[in-house]
């Protein structure tokens, strides 16, 4: 109808009360509102050839930090976050809390102002490993954000992380495209079934930055049906690999609680800081 702004929107609502320290030991009001400058969300539409629901065209969700500014000098780094299954572009900005936490890190100075980019993951045909996916993103995705927005044109400031089917977007992308992105943050998801790391692979991954979190009460650590044998064992078979990996395992389920903070750990502990592992070269 007139006046209604084509798209998708999530078929639930939720009233999230994040503590204060002035109510409770436990401080997360850096997921609440931001009491100084604030970022703004922009929801878009693409051209996406071949994608089939939309036909032709797909959707995003874009943040720009507080004081975003088109013509700063130095480009900002972008972080490409992908929602969950059953979700869409705006699970990250709704339930994910993503503006206000945001908003509060950079505000705080915990990390550097970056522009966010949540793309819609669903709708496309079959592929194996999301490869519909993974060349919309690098081919027209990518290439779209970087045209319209003052961001870094190179991999070593762009980072991808997602939750559950996200985390294997991530895995995906990982193990397919390392040259993509100089950051992957894995949330609740491990490695396909299967996988075995070729040297060519495992070389590329020693050149990036790897993270993998989850809750400790997630049941997906043990695996998930025959799509990934779960975080556990990422770790495991990354490190036997020779891929410096940074963990993160806290008290939770698969949930939105636990998603938020593995979001803010990731962001300030491993995207775009420099690589947590020495070069051969260095001390010689």
């Amino acid at each position: 109808m007139d006046g209604v702004v084509h798209g998708t929107a999530v078929d639930r609502s939720q009233v999230y009360v994040p503590s204060d320290p002035d109510f409770d030991t436990v401080d997360v009001s850096w997921q609440g509102p931001a009491r100084r400058e604030r970022g703004k969300l922009r929801h878009v539409t693409y051209d996406s050839p071949g994608h089939v629901t939309p036909a032709g065209k797909n959707y995003l969700v874009l943040y720009t930090p507080p004081g975003y500014n088109a013509k700063r000098a130095k480009p900002y780094p972008t972080l490409y976050l992908s929602h969950g299954g059953g979700e869409n572009e705006m699970g990250w900005s709704t339930q994910g809390d993503l503006a206000n936490i945001m908003d509060n890190l950079i505000n705080d100075g915990e990390i550097q102002p970056t522009v966010v980019v949540m793309p819609n993951a669903t709708g496309y045909a079959a592929s194996t490993y999301d490869q519909l996916h993974r060349t919309d993103l690098i081919e027209r995705i990518i290439p779209w954000v970087e045209e319209h927005y003052n961001v870094s044109a190179s991999a070593a400031d762009r980072a991808y992380s997602g939750l559950s089917a996200g985390g294997m977007r991530t895995s995906y992308l990982l193990l397919n495209n390392p040259e993509q992105f100089g950051y992957y943050g894995l949330m609740s998801a491990g490695l396909p079934t299967g996988t075995t790391l070729t040297n060519e692979q495992a070389t590329a991954m020693r050149k990036v930055s790897v993270f993998v979190g989850c809750g400790w009460q997630d049941p997906i650590n043990v695996g998930f049906s025959t799509l990934h044998r779960g975080p556990f064992r990422a770790v495991r078979d990354l490190t036997a690999a020779g891929v410096h990996v940074q963990t993160d395992f806290i008290d939770g389920g698969h949930e939105w609680y636990v998603w938020r903070i593995l979001l803010r750990d990731f962001l300030t502990r491993v995207a775009f800081l420099p690589p947590t592992t020495a070069s051969d070269a260095w001390g010689s």
